[in-house]
């Protein structure tokens, strides 16, 4: 996860990088004006899927505002388990399941 304005978010494999290791691959971009939660806030960005050719995806690229609540499922279609990007309000899932299993990370209040 990048911080910037828009922001940032890679997992896994460029499709330059996927090219050279799996020779063919096929890209998805989808623009996120068509996703209806940017429109009501008026945004824009970009989702890039890359997959090795008739085969698991190697890659899931994500541009644009707000983009940051999108990096937890990203990386869980990526990697098939949870890791939490921090600081992201994905990370409160995590935190609320470490702090029910008594090992919170942050205690607030």
């Amino acid at each position: 996860m990048t911080y910037s304005h828009p922001e940032v978010s890679s997992v896994g494999r460029t499709g330059a990088a996927a090219k050279e290791q799996y020779g063919e691959v096929q890209i998805f971009t989808y623009d996120l004006t068509g996703n209806d939660k940017n429109q009501i806030v008026k945004t824009a960005g970009a989702v890039e899927l890359v997959r090795a050719a008739d085969g698991p995806l190697v890659g899931l690229h994500v541009g644009g505002d707000r983009v940051g609540e999108l990096v937890g499922e990203a990386q869980l279609i990526y990697n098939r388990r949870p890791i939490s990007c921090t600081p992201t309000r994905t990370e409160a899932l995590g935190e609320a399941h470490l702090a029910l299993a008594s090992k919170p990370p942050h205690v607030h209040g």
